[in-house]
């Protein structure tokens, strides 16, 4: 009998050693996933960043569900409008986070820069060795030539991008009229 009782506080002292190595495993375990999930949120954070909206005066930019023409509209920016995003781009959009109620969105690339671009509104003269092509988008499609010595109105301007009275322009082709 003395025997049976041996063994059974044997057991007992397994168990508690079992349950404290299970324990010390889940804490070291805890404590890594909240590790990495606060790296995973900084690498997260360190990723979101600032970007415009540029398009003529008048017109507007569609906001999408998802990444794509057919895409359901969930909201709708003007010029100079300013987003967060993740960088991520997928055919053509660029994903926005934090838009209204939706929360997320997708625009068309060819509207957005990620400097906040200057409200310039005055007279500008083109300035080439050849005509300018004058585009519907940032890169996009080219709506018309521009000769050299033509003035366009400019209404915004970042970095290589100016929006004017006759589309997008690169800003390296505009000079100031005195």
């Amino acid at each position: 009998m003395s025997r049976h009782y041996t063994i059974s506080v044997w057991k007992r002292k397994d168990l508690a050693w079992l349950i404290a190595g299970v324990m010390a495993i889940g804490l070291f375990l805890g404590i890594v996933i909240s590790c990495v999930m606060v790296i995973s949120t900084a690498e997260a954070e360190e990723t979101r960043m600032s970007c415009w909206v540029m398009c003529q005066p008048e017109d507007h930019v569609n906001i999408r569900k998802g990444p794509g023409k057919n895409r359901e509209i969930v909201g709708w920016s003007v010029s100079g409008m300013r987003f967060e995003t993740d960088g991520t781009e997928r055919s053509g959009f660029i994903h926005l986070i934090g838009v209204g109620e939706y929360g997320e969105g997708w625009i068309c690339k060819g509207y957005v820069v990620f400097r906040e671009p200057e409200a310039i509104d005055k007279e500008m003269t083109i300035r080439s060795k050849g005509r300018v092509a004058c585009r519907k988008s940032i890169n996009g499609k080219r709506r018309c030539w521009i000769r050299n010595g033509e003035s366009v109105t400019v209404y915004r301007m970042t970095g290589e991008w100016a929006v004017t009275n006759k589309g997008f322009i690169q800003s390296r082709y505009l000079e100031a009229v005195e």
